[in-house]
């Protein structure tokens, strides 16, 4: 894959396809402007397939404890995985919000035309928010990063500022950064070498938006 000129590359005779994206260790690669909305349709779906999977448990009726040590040890952690490089914008935030609001309604057998609140039937389940958790992963990946020493490409990309020119015009595409920037400002790396404000700042980005 590459975001610049195609040449043929070849192992023992067979020509190496080029491809517009790829999945890597589970995540999604690619250089297109939609491709966090792609990972994230691609988190949800493999989360609802492993629900139904398990379906003779979420749809029966054993006590709603053990479904929910079901749905935080199996499909939470489906649903973000990864979640350390998304972008956290209004509509991942709405489709990971739907996606487990879903879930727990179909667990306690409700329709949407039952029209009952979802802080009413999170009291029920009393599952963690996968938003919230999501976005606490994030936060404490970004600190980590921030605060490595050893020049490693993992800080090296994050703290890379692009080439030279200037972005498109138009509404420009949200960075993976951008959401850290609302709570922190522009100096985020130098507030995460303070562990302490970091953590303190923590609750005000999990909760922002969520």
């Amino acid at each position: 894959m590459t975001n610049y000129i195609r040449s043929a590359i070849k192992i023992e005779n067979d020509e190496l396809e080029y491809v517009e994206q790829y999945n890597y260790l589970g995540k999604l690669i690619g250089f297109s402007r939609d491709r966090n909305d792609k990972e994230i349709a691609r988190r949800i779906k493999n989360t609802w397939n492993k629900y139904w999977s398990c379906k003779e448990i979420f749809k029966s009726d054993i006590p709603i404890i053990l479904k929910k040590k079901v749905m935080e040890s199996c499909l939470i952690p489906c649903l973000t995985y990864a979640c350390q490089t998304w972008k956290f914008t209004n509509k991942t935030k709405n489709n990971i919000n739907t996606c487990q609001r879903g879930m727990e309604r179909s667990m306690l057998n409700i329709k949407k035309l039952h029209k009952i609140r979802h802080t009413k039937i999170r009291s029920a389940t009393k599952i963690i928010d996968a938003l919230s958790y999501a976005k606490k992963l994030k936060w404490k990946w970004a600190g980590h990063v921030a605060r490595l020493t050893d020049h490693r490409w993992t800080k090296t990309v994050t703290t890379w500022r692009g080439p030279p020119g200037k972005r498109y015009r138009g509404r420009p595409c949200t960075r993976w950064y951008d959401d850290i920037k609302k709570i922190t400002g522009p100096q985020w790396i130098q507030i995460a070498q303070d562990r302490e404000r970091w953590q303190v700042l923590e609750e005000a980005f999990t909760e922002e938006g969520s």
